[in-house]
């Protein structure tokens, strides 16, 4: 069984996904790391060269990848969730949680992660919010919510990942 996390860009995805490791004995998978190493050039590279469609069909591919693994936590790019098949299979290796952050959260934190994210480059934070709104009834088809604040912490939410699984009866490797 797999840990899949979803979210919108700089939401914690895979900050708590490596924590979850640490405390666990499932393995660290991040689906944007994946779509690098394949395609040997960053994902600014990619959509800058082929565009974004592209990319998501690169991602489709890595996410079937990923779901085929057992016992990995798998960080997924913020905009895995707008083809619904990439959900579907990702559920079908486990369970899917969307770290859920307030816009104020993602607001404090994308200014450090612009250099990295296609989708941020030249973007306001007006036209940031958009894309966040309309995100959201995307992240909604996940099978666990979880608010993500300002008071939040990686391995507070790790632990509630880790706790949420065994009360479901999943068997969680620890270590």
């Amino acid at each position: 069984m797999n840990i899949v996390l979803t979210g919108f860009m700089a939401s914690g995805k895979t900050t708590v996904g490596r924590r979850i490791t640490e405390l666990s004995d499932y393995k660290f998978v991040d689906t944007d790391e994946m779509i690098v190493s394949r395609e040997g050039r960053s994902i600014n590279d990619i959509f800058d060269t082929d565009g974004e469609e592209y990319f998501r069909h690169v991602e489709s591919e890595i996410i079937a990848e990923a779901a085929a693994m057992d016992n990995a936590v798998i960080s997924t790019g913020g905009g895995v969730v707008l083809n619904p098949a990439n959900i579907d299979v990702l559920r079908g290796s486990g369970i899917v949680f969307n770290l859920d952050p307030d816009f104020a959260v993602i607001a404090g934190r994308v200014t450090r992660a612009s250099a990295t994210r296609p989708l941020l480059q030249n973007q306001s934070l007006d036209d940031i919010r958009r894309r966040f709104d309309a995100r959201k009834p995307f992240y909604d088809n996940c099978d666990y919510k979880i608010r993500v604040t300002e008071a939040s912490t990686p391995t507070g939410t790790a632990l509630y990942i880790l706790r949420t699984i065994d009360d479901s009866g999943g068997k969680i490797r620890r270590k």
